[in-house]
This record gives C-alpha cells, structure tokens and sequence, in this order.
C-alpha cells in the first residue's frame, strides 16, 4: 500500500496496511541519525523511516530577504541584528542561548504601540511566498500526504508580537484592541491557508498552544470567545476551497475541554495528544471515531530515558490503544530534542513500520 492511500485511509477511520508515520526533529538529531545511518540527506532519512507525509510552508518576502533573511537552524527566518540577535518579519526579537541552540524573546514589536494602525503586517499575497511549497507539492503529492504547515495561527502569533502577558491583559481589558490584532492575524492567514489549498495540499496544519501540562493558559470560555470563531471561519474558508482538504491542529498540553469545539469547527486531526498531559486511552474512546490523534509518543518522558524493553513496552501499549479503527498517525508529540539517544528513534521507527493491524502484540 502506497503512503497516500494508507494516511487516506486512516484519516476515513479505516485500518490500512499499518500505521501512518510522521516525524519532526531538531536539526541536530537530523544530522546525528543521517550519519548514524549512512544516509544523504533528510529526504533519505524519511525513506528510510517510512515517513507517509511531506511537509511545506511560507518562505519570508521579497523585502525581508533583500535585508539578508535566512533560515536559522531554530527554524525561523530571520535577520541578523547584531551579535546573536535576531529579528523576524513581524519585528519580534529573539536572543540565542550561549549554544545557539535555542530562541528566547527579548522585544516584541507591539509591547507599548497601542496604535494598531501603524503596525505594517507582512504582505502574505506575494506569490514568491509559496514557492517552495509548489515544489514540494510537484516533487511529492503523487506518493505522500502534503502538510501545509500554517502553526502559531492565531494566539502565538499575537502575544509574540505584542507579548504574552500584555496580550492576555488586552484579552480581558481592552477586547476590541485584542480582537483588531487577532483579525489582522486571521486577514493573514486566511490568504496564506487559502493559496495552500489551490496550490494543493491534502492537510492545513494549524494551531497553538493553549496547554499546559495539567490545565489550559486560557480559559475554555476565553478561547470560545476570542479563538473558536476565528478558527472556524479559517477552516470553513479552506473546506470551501476544497471539501476534500483535511484540517490539522496542534496544541501542546492540556485540552481536553475544547476538543469536542475543535471537532464542532472542522478539525480532523488533533496533534501532538501528549501523553502526559491528557488521557490517550480516553481520548481515543470518546473522539477516536471522528477525530484521528496524531503523536501520543512522548519526547518529554519516554523517548529520552526509557531503555529498549521500556521503549518497546510502552509503544506496544500506545499503538494497542490508538491504532484498532484507523484514526492514528504515530509521531513523536514534539520536535525530537538532542537528549533523545538515536538509537531510541531508530528502533521507534523499526517498531512502528513492522507493527501489523492483523498481528497487534507488537512482535518486534
């Protein structure tokens, strides 16, 4: 069974040949498996692993590259400012740690600006931007699901540019400021979501994260206040241009209180559903026949520090739980960090490829 046929079929809740495979990782664990394996590149990498799906986004504009933009290796594109100081389109700042591995914000463009009028949005309609994800789509959409990756939709997105804690005061105390921001953030993405689709992906993926290990950062309530409509007029914007388009939403952490909104407004994949933080065995009972959970397999507790018989344990048990009726695409619920042993994604992804719909006792 090909990739495309065996995520459609998951994605319709029917059990295909066996599990759909999806991975996202540092680019340090990149390198460190390329080489561990004797591989080339990254594109031999998600062969090797029997990775279903590719992945595509939004390249910075003309303007922003004509000032020296490039992709850091944290996986923004930025311009240098000065001496590890970085600065995005948005003119949010961030700072790297003394290894360069890491962003943390230091400025955000709208921290004291009330004026929203002054505030110069990026043009998403320039047709540069989607470049790189019409190759993808020519080079890929014959063999594997296309991701069109449009993450930190809204919320993010809003308290990076004008900084968390002065977006949730705006959320309670100044609403229409807050809900001018968020509505220039939604004019963004709903052309950036739209062009995906005509270009031709087969899933939108967007979100944020609303979660914490054990509760959300806002309440239910806030989030069907300010987000909720928002987030369906984006994906009712993009079923509208394709009815076929699957829609995928990633939120870190604890939310299980909006899930049952999240299926309401058109979501059909929740991803990374993080073991620590929700019930996989619960949430599979009660949305696994509409929903399908993308991730469930940890990178905060289990990849890092389990030994081979933990790692084998444990994924029996997830896949056990997640796969029966299709409705699961098993990927780690994070970026794979560089405090993961490779040789615990390797044998993941052994584990994961062999494991069989008609033989699920996890024979490897």
């Amino acid at each position: 069974m090909d990739s495309r046929t065996r995520v459609y079929k998951a994605l319709k809740h029917n059990e295909p040949d066996r599990i759909p495979l999806d991975f996202e990782a540092r680019e340090e664990v990149v390198q460190g498996l390329i080489g561990i394996l004797g591989l080339r590149n990254r594109e031999d990498l998600l062969s090797y692993f029997g990775i279903d799906f590719r992945q595509g986004g939004l390249l910075p504009g003309g303007e922003f590259l004509r000032r020296g933009a490039f992709f850091h290796p944290r996986r923004k594109w930025v311009i240098e400012v000065s001496p590890g100081i970085y600065e995005d389109e948005f003119g949010i700042r961030y700072r790297t740690d003394d290894k360069g591995r890491y962003f943390g914000f230091i400025a955000h463009p709208l921290a004291r600006d009330e004026d929203l009028s002054r505030f110069s949005f990026p043009d998403f309609e320039e047709e540069e931007r989607y470049d790189a994800l019409k190759k993808v789509v020519a080079l890929f959409k014959s063999r594997f699901f296309i991701q069109g990756e449009a993450t930190s939709t809204l919320f993010e997105l809003a308290w990076q540019i004008s900084g968390y804690e002065h977006f949730l005061y705006k959320l309670y105390r100044d609403p229409a400021w807050a809900e001018k921001l968020l509505d220039e953030i939604l004019a963004l993405r709903l052309v950036q979501c739209t062009r995906y689709v005509e270009i031709g992906v087969d899933i939108v993926y967007l979100g944020d994260d609303f979660g914490m290990q054990d509760r959300m950062m806002v309440s239910p309530e806030l989030w069907r206040k300010y987000f909720k409509p928002r987030m369906r007029t984006l994906i009712e914007t993009c079923k509208k241009a394709n009815p076929s388009v699957f829609i995928q939403y990633h939120s870190d952490g604890y939310i299980e209180p909006i899930i049952p909104d999240l299926i309401e407004i058109g979501v059909d994949i929740l991803n990374p559903v993080q073991p620590e933080c929700m019930d996989v065995e619960k949430i599979k009972r009660c949305y696994g026949k509409v929903l399908t959970l993308h991730g469930t397999i940890s990178v905060q507790s289990l990849l890092p520090f389990s030994s081979r018989e933990q790692l084998k344990e444990e994924l029996t048990r997830i896949v056990t739980i997640c796969a029966p009726g299709g409705g699961y695409i098993a990927a780690p619920t994070h970026a794979i960090q560089t405090d993961v042993p490779l040789e615990n994604i390797i044998f993941m992804y052994e584990f994961l490829k062999r494991w069989r719909y008609e033989q699920k006792d996890g024979m490897v």
